[in-house]
């Protein structure tokens, strides 16, 4: 019996101590996910802000901002509607934005409710955008409260301050947008399986 019990004593530690999922070496682009069963991909910013006197050690917080120029549904014409680069070169039309606010700089795993109770400004959380040709918004998708929907930081480079990361997410429509596109796209977006590798860009609040 004895045995059997510390069998399954290590098996959870050993599970527990797994080697995180981490974005490839060799990978074009520092965030990557599925959304909705689709490849998504992007290039990411995580900004911390802090005030001019504030100690690096002081509860930072991160906010994560990925931006790609994949096409979409409904997105028109022009200008460049078709290209797929990622904004990886900071030269592309935008056409969707992945926003997540209040991340602890930290090793841990945080939901996006926990992260919209830590915001100290109203109304302030995650979500993904869909904009037009000109920069203004068609649609966006925000947390209601479904399953799973969590950030994970796994690593963090103090010598380089480089971050590594996961993300699942389950946002629906926000339906509170005014002149959204309606053309068929789904009421949810998913994504799973997300990983980033960013470094830092710290931003000194006066």
């Amino acid at each position: 019996m004895k045995t059997s019990y510390y069998c399954v004593f290590f098996l959870l530690i050993g599970a527990g101590c797994a080697r995180q999922p981490r974005l490839s070496a060799n990978s074009q682009f520092n965030v990557t996910s599925k959304l909705n069963d689709s490849t998504w991909y992007g290039t990411g910013e995580l900004l911390c802000f802090k005030g001019s006197s504030q100690r690096p050690d002081d509860g930072r917080q991160l906010n994560l901002l990925v931006y790609t120029d994949i096409d979409y549904p409904g997105m028109g014409s022009e200008p460049n509607p078709n290209t797929t680069t990622g904004c990886v070169n900071g030269e592309c039309t935008r056409t969707q934005i992945l926003m997540i606010y209040n991340i602890p700089f930290k090793k841990g795993r945080t939901t996006l409710a926990q992260l919209t109770k830590r915001s100290p400004i109203k109304n302030e959380q995650a979500n993904l955008s869909y904009v037009g040709n000109s920069g203004g918004l068609a649609k966006r998708y925000i947390d209601k409260g479904a399953k799973p929907n969590w950030i994970r930081v796994t690593k963090i480079d103090q010598a380089t301050g480089v971050v590594e990361g996961r993300f699942n997410l389950s946002f629906r429509e926000d339906m509170t947008v005014y002149n959204r596109l309606e053309n068929g796209m789904p009421e949810t977006a998913q994504f799973r399986g997300g990983l980033f590798r960013i470094k830092v860009k710290e931003v000194i609040l006066k």
